[in-house]
């Protein structure tokens, strides 16, 4: 099936499989646009950020509030906060260790005198602590709950013989080792074109499967498209594939029974990744009536 949202770009270079898409599936491409609000869309700004870049960005706006904090009650000045006559940098640290405490709500005791405006400002910051902790509590909770797959693809695609007929494989595995159900597969194909008007397109193609469905993926699956008539790599050679920048974009979806809620995982090969007339090596292993299986042989090539 051809896909009617086509891919345009004003220069072939951009047509590049690798230039648009990484191993992993995603989209590497990057656009203008219009000046956006930074305030309108935070929850899928922290939702999206890596592990490291999310506990990096809340201890950024955990310390830069209290440092905020921490200069408007030094700014409230030295008699109201009940500190003595002590020296300017010793004051404005005792001001900042007294907005990380009434952030947190741990302790008063450094507000032995205190005015309205302080109490003012101490009850805005306690208000925005508890705001701030809800928000936050939120955020671990949404990303820790969010099930993820991890699910092994192969490194290389293999075109060769399978049953008397030219095929198209690839080995995926759950490295999990837990059930996968309802697990589905699809391939796309893609690659450059040319219309009669000279206009360069990336057109999608749905590749038929010769099983696209699994009630049950634990271990391994073998996913295998035959190239025969009806099948857009018919009569397609390997220089053929290079030269129009041939790719293909896997993508797997189910229900991981542990966490009972749907993943998806995705691949992308290149023109570079594909081998010709080899086989993957058996990574099922039957030991004391059990079965084993190698997650580490899934790339070996027989």
């Amino acid at each position: 099936m051809k896909h009617d949202n086509d891919h345009k770009s004003l220069h072939p270079q951009a047509y590049h499989f690798r230039a648009l898409i990484n191993k992993q599936g995603r989209i590497n491409v990057h656009g203008t646009r219009a000046k956006q609000n930074p305030f309108a869309d935070l929850y899928h700004y922290f939702f999206s950020l890596s592990w490291p870049k999310f506990f990096t960005s809340i201890a950024t706006i955990y310390f830069l509030t209290n440092i905020f904090f921490g200069v408007l009650y030094f700014v409230c000045g030295v008699d109201t906060l009940g500190f003595g006559h002590s020296a300017e940098w010793v004051r404005f640290r005792h001001c900042i260790f007294l907005s990380i405490e009434n952030l947190s709500s741990v302790d008063y005791s450094r507000t032995a005198t205190p005015s309205m405006v302080t109490d003012l400002l101490m009850t805005i910051q306690a208000f925005l602590g508890i705001i701030t902790l809800a928000m936050i509590t939120g955020l671990f909770y949404a990303r820790f709950s969010r099930a993820t797959a991890r699910i092994i693809f192969s490194n290389k695609m293999i075109i060769a013989k399978h049953n008397g007929k030219d095929c198209l494989s690839f080995r995926i595995a759950n490295e999990r080792l837990n059930q996968i159900a309802e697990a589905h597969m699809a391939l796309h194909l893609t690659k450059n074109e040319v219309t009669l008007e000279g206009e360069h397109t990336r057109k999608f193609y749905d590749l038929k499967l010769e099983r696209d469905h699994s009630p049950l993926f634990a271990l391994s699956w073998t996913v295998r498209h035959y190239i025969d008539d009806k099948s857009p790599l018919y009569r397609v050679d390997e220089a053929t594939i290079k030269e129009n920048q041939l790719g293909f974009l896997a993508s797997l979806t189910g229900i991981d029974e542990t966490f009972s809620q749907p993943i998806i995982a995705r691949h992308a090969y290149s023109s570079e990744d594909i081998v010709y007339n080899r086989q993957f090596k058996d990574i099922i292993i039957w030991h004391d009536k059990k079965v084993h299986i190698d997650l580490k042989g899934i790339h070996d090539l027989g």
